[in-house]
């Protein structure tokens, strides 16, 4: 349609511009997923930024920024961050060097992958693991094997996530594998590591690790706490690490 000016000019009424691209349609469990990882595909992690975070996780813990000085005395701070990112990282890295080395059917795992997969997780770990302890943390070295487990429970909780998330950023996967919770089970794999022909896959991990680990935990601990971190985990999140992995 047109209209005339103040000067007599036709002129042709602004409509307003028809959208031509079609919407795509996604399943909507998947984009709830792909909501919930869009954090971990924007923060990808390449090796050299692996390397410096691995730095950061083993290296003496820095000085707490003046901003942090000034936190609510009611929060303390989580100032033995560095010992427990360096003992849950050199846990993880056995964990997952372990269920590599059986090749089990369960896990499909990479070994160019665990050093990754040990970082981000410990990573969560650490962060849903503060969230709950209202006193300060003691470092792992002086900790009882109660706060050990409650760590490494954290650790097995975060565990399927962070693979399942590595996998959608690396891999091409179909929405049928993606959705296919049984097709990977890192943690029924441990499992089997930790509970059958006394843990030797375990321990020979450690044992080849040699002194990756000195200081960080004790092999027959680990080996001890490992179970009672994955059955912990089955309880307190069914949600997040299949009930079935320990059937």
């Amino acid at each position: 349609m047109s209209a005339r000016d103040d000067h007599g000019l036709a002129t042709r009424r602004a409509q307003p511009k028809s959208t031509r691209v079609a919407t795509q349609h996604v399943h909507p469990a998947f984009e709830r997923f792909l909501r919930a990882v869009r954090a971990d595909i924007e923060s990808r992690l390449t090796p050299d930024v692996v390397q410096e975070r691995l730095r950061r996780l083993t290296g003496p813990a820095a000085t707490a920024p003046a901003a942090d000085r000034t936190r609510s005395a009611g929060v303390p701070r989580f100032e033995s961050r560095a010992g427990w990112a360096a003992y849950g990282y050199h846990v993880i890295r056995l964990w997952l060097l372990a269920i590599a080395a059986t090749g089990s059917p369960r896990a499909r795992l990479r070994r160019n992958d665990v050093d990754e997969l040990a970082v981000e997780t410990v990573a969560r770990a650490l962060s849903s693991f503060r969230d709950q302890e209202l006193h300060p943390l003691p470092e792992p070295r002086t900790a009882d094997a109660a706060l050990k487990a409650a760590f490494l429970t954290e650790c097995v909780r975060h565990l399927p996530y962070v693979n399942r998330s590595l996998r959608l950023m690396t891999e091409q996967v179909s929405f049928e594998e993606f959705e296919d919770t049984d097709d990977i089970d890192l943690v029924g794999a441990l499992w089997d590591c930790a509970t059958t022909g006394r843990a030797e896959e375990l321990r020979r991990a450690a044992r080849d690790a040699g002194g990756e680990g000195e200081g960080e935990g004790d092999a027959d601990e680990i080996v001890t706490l490992t179970p009672i971190a994955i059955r912990s985990a089955v309880q307190r999140y069914p949600e997040a690490v299949t009930p079935g992995s320990i059937a």
